[in-house]
């Protein structure tokens, strides 16, 4: 079960643009927008974490 409450949150001051986030999302829900940065499309998004794993500067977040 997919927990929706959980809001996956991308700091465009910390991230360095590697794409791995993008690259390790097996939904797909990560994509590049404004400025070469990353954004999470909630409605693909199953939670699962890997983005925040992966992201060598702690960039992105998962909160309820």
């Amino acid at each position: 079960m997919i927990d929706n409450s959980k809001i996956i949150t991308i700091d465009v001051e910390q991230c360095i643009q590697c794409e791995g986030c993008i690259v390790e999302c097996p939904k797909k829900a990560l994509e590049l927008g404004a400025g070469g940065f990353p954004f999470c499309i909630e409605s693909l998004c199953i939670r699962c974490g890997n983005c925040v794993e992966i992201c060598p500067v702690l960039a992105i977040t998962m909160e309820e």
